[in-house]
């Protein structure tokens, strides 16, 4: 008997092979997607979770509590917080900490091979207590004990030693001498919150720093012991830091290890995050594609009942059960099911490497990490073959025999309005992804274009200036590219405005108000190189030598350090009073020393990070010694041979060190990778979706079509035009589109609104997107609907009157 069924099933789906071609193409694409999106979620959701024990490690974090309650969340602590930790709370097992490269690119020799390299961190020994980073040769554990040695990824390795035993092989690194390599690890998996490629000890430090409450550039981590509560340890980590600094305003509070990727967002993060509510989005898309394929499977089942009518009447007058009918009907969906699913492998086999483009991962379909996606994969498609075939297979077995065998059209009045409701339910997701596609699209495009409040085009970063040979061999390059044409402004900084800057506290002399500052030290003309503008006073000049940053006069109780210029957020949140120009800025105190800057310059406001923060107070200092990179305003459109020119410079005072550069437009770019990777992903998806709506809808106004052929012959000898016929066969369907796009316009609005709150810049909702994503849903599904009802339209009525 089942061999039977199976029989029919095939025969049935070679007998009407349109439908059949809708059904397994829609189901196929939407499986396809569902296999891919499922593979991303599950990447997202598995970082960190190769650490064994990765429930019990927790990263200590802090906020920063200005004066006036604000606060700012930041990622990093002092070094001494970690000893502390270990020593005063008995429930944490172990404390590691971390410290990166921050985008220091140091110089690595090895023979003739010398490479630019920014991932080396520095960290405990603990760290190997902590992660589970495996090792393959040596004693990673042990060489983090010697300041002497440094630990490899093997990838790193092989890219130094090729096929040699990297042990006890000794590394040229400027800044920090001769390292031996006593250990290599393997390559920190792809699905951590942060990577290094090599790894020395913090011993490496001059000084203690188990005692430095003050230098807020490391990352703590803790594990638990078994049966510990982090809800007791937070509590304890706040009053450790209150007993070693009573006057902290700081508060600190931990992050489980395996949330940190999709539910932090903190300043200086280690790398940047993702955000769990795209996991989300993703998922609820996925389950709304593969819903619109199944409604096209319900809506072609019972559209073509009527073609099956004869068959079921037969069957049941043979003895044939409703039970055995309903089987028979569930087997197809299964099988179309089935075969749908083995396309949907191929497709998804074959769209991964632009999946892995667009998502920057290396998402693998076919390995053994993935067997149980597979195994479920499978489940779902039995279920999905279930569902889609639970309503017609009913619906088919109910027909009464006498009716169908006399020929009595069948009405399917409740299919029908089923069929309306789910095309309904189709398009309003459709529209609602056009509209989120377009308002996606907008808000990109005005992150793109909106004023910065500075000039990003054509800004080359010159990194590495501050590791020269000598200070003769550093002027002598800037003297020699203030000469060349094509350079059209130059200047020196310490940071990246928009990549990395340095915090400080301040406050104005006279009161209390302290607030947390970003500042860069730049050169004389650093402003005037970036286009930010003065609002108030001046900017920075050689002409005034008490500008330049300096440690004061000793012995004195108050200590001038130079000028500053700050921009108007920080002006306000200090509560600088007026005249602004010349008043004195706290920037630091010492037992009985304060430090001061005298206010020589307002700048106006400007965007230095993501238009997700509002603009925070911001400030400028000046020390041309400080200068570790080149900010050059290039013009004129042959920048290739510009920057070889300049590169050829950079050979001749700095041979030992590769040249390396950047674009400060590049800089800002990566602010906004995450938008960029989910806007591009979102609009592949919603075309999915709207191709999968339009085959079903294309499939239904076929056979409509066919249903009404007489009619329509009978119309047009009566003088029918092929407008009012188009107008007749389209009717109908359109106004099912309508009905969608109220139904989408409210329920896009709300989630779009909910992801534009993310934002503290952003576009507003104005109603003609709305109108935009109907019309275009209406344009297309009236060019679906009409491809058919014109074709029967400028059929010949004769031949359509002897169709039936």
């Amino acid at each position: 008997m089942i061999k039977n069924y199976f029989k029919i099933a095939f025969r049935n789906l070679a007998k009407h092979k349109s439908i059949s071609f809708i059904n397994i193409f829609g189901l196929s694409v939407g499986m396809a997607c569902c296999l891919l999106i499922m593979l991303y979620v599950k990447d997202e959701l598995g970082y960190d979770r190769f650490n064994k024990d990765a429930g019990q490690v927790y990263r200590v974090v802090k906020d920063f509590v200005n004066d006036d309650g604000t606060r700012l969340p930041d990622a990093t602590t002092p070094p001494a917080l970690g000893p502390a930790l270990q020593k005063e709370i008995p429930e944490i097992e172990s404390v590691t900490r971390i410290f990166p490269g921050w985008s220091n690119k140091f110089s690595i020799k090895y023979g003739n091979k010398t490479f630019l390299e920014e991932k080396l961190f520095r960290a405990d020994s603990s760290l190997f207590d902590v992660f589970t980073f495996s090792y393959l040769k040596g004693d990673p554990k042990k060489a983090l004990s010697d300041k002497t040695s440094i630990i490899l990824t093997e990838s790193t390795a092989r890219k130094y030693f090729d096929k040699e035993d990297p042990l006890g092989k000794v590394l040229e690194i400027d800044a920090l001498g001769p390292m031996m390599v006593r250990g290599v690890i393997k390559d920190i998996p792809e699905n951590a919150h942060f990577h290094f490629d090599f790894l020395i000890s913090n011993k490496k430090f001059a000084g203690n720093i188990d005692e430095d409450w003050g230098f807020y550039n490391f990352y703590t981590y803790i594990k638990l012991k078994d049966n510990a509560s982090i809800a007791t340890v937070d509590p304890k980590i706040r009053a450790v830091y209150k007993k070693n600094r009573p006057q902290g305003t700081n508060d600190f509070y931990s992050q489980a290890l395996t949330s940190i990727h999709l539910g932090s967002q903190l300043k200086w993060e280690l790398e940047a995050n993702s955000d769990k509510m795209y996991i989300y989005v993703f998922s609820i898309i996925a389950l709304f594609v593969i819903l619109i394929a199944c409604i096209n499977y319900v809506n072609l089942t019972t559209a073509r009942s009527s073609l099956r009518a004869k068959e079921i009447g037969v069957r049941k007058v043979s003895g044939a059960y409703k039970s055995l009918l309903i089987k028979q009907f569930l087997i197809e969906s299964v099988c179309t099911a089935v075969i749908s699913l083995l396309i949907a492998l191929l497709f998804a086999s074959l769209l991964l490497p632009v999946i892995n483009q667009l998502s920057q991962k290396h998402l693998v379909l076919f390995n053994a990490a993935n067997l149980r996606l597979v195994a479920y994969s499978i489940g779902i498609t039995i279920f999905i073959g279930l569902l889609a075939g639970i309503y017609p297979a009913i619906y088919l077995s109910s027909f009464r025999p006498v009716l169908v065998l006399k020929g009595l059209k069948l009405s399917g009045a409740k299919g029908f309005n089923l069929r309306k409701a789910l095309v309904v339910f189709q398009f309003s997701i459709s529209i609602a992804m056009i509209a989120g596609t377009l308002i996606i699209m907008q808000q990109i495009r005005y992150i793109r274009n909106a004023k910065l409040g500075l000039d990003k085009n054509q800004v080359l970063i010159v990194e590495g200036t501050g590791r020269m040979p000598s200070a003769t061999n550093h002027e002598a390059l800037k003297n020699e590219l203030q000469e060349m044409p094509a350079i059209k402004k130059m200047s020196g900084a310490d940071g990246i405005i928009g990549g990395q800057n340095w915090t400080t506290t301040m406050r104005a002399k006279g009161s209390k108000n302290e607030q947390l500052v970003n500042f860069l030290t730049v050169g004389y003309d650093y402003l005037d190189v970036m286009g930010i503008q003065i609002k108030e006073g001046r900017g920075f000049s050689s002409k005034f030598p008490s500008d330049t940053s300096q440690s004061g006069v000793p012995g004195t109780l108050e200590r001038y350090a130079g000028g500053i210029i700050l921009n108007e957020t920080a002006i306000r949140q200090l509560g600088v009073p007026s005249p602004v120009i010349g008043q004195k800025i706290i920037t630091g105190e010492d037992k009985d020393t304060t430090y001061y800057m005298d206010v020589v310059g307002v700048m106006n406001d400007f965007h230095f990070t993501s238009f997700k923060s509002p603009i925070k107070p911001f400030a400028f200092v000046t020390d041309p010694g400080r200068e570790s990179l080149l900010v050059l305003k290039l013009q004129g459109r042959d920048l290739a041979s510009t920057i070889a020119s300049i590169e050829k410079k950079w050979n001749k005072y700095s041979p030992d060190r590769p040249f390396q550069y950047s674009f400060l437009d590049q800089t800002f770019a990566r602010l906004y990778n995450s938008e960029e990777k989910f806007k591009k992903v979102f609009i592949y998806i919603t075309t999915l979706a709207l191709i999968i709506a339009c085959l079903g809808l294309f499939g239904l106004a076929a056979f409509v079509t066919q249903q009404r052929t007489r009619e329509i012959g009978i119309r047009k000898v009566f003088g029918a035009s092929m407008e009012g016929l188009v107008s007749l066969l389209s009717r109908d369907f359109i106004k099912l589109v309508l009905i969608a796009t109220v139904i989408a316009i409210p329920v896009s609005w709300y989630f779009m609104n909910k992801w534009l709150q993310d934002f503290a810049y952003r576009v507003s909702l104005g109603w003609w997107v709305f109108g935009v994503a109907a019309s275009l849903a209406l344009l297309i599904a009236f060019i679906t609907i009409s491809t058919h009802a014109i074709r029967a339209a400028l059929a010949n009525p004769i031949k359509s009157l002897r169709t039936e």
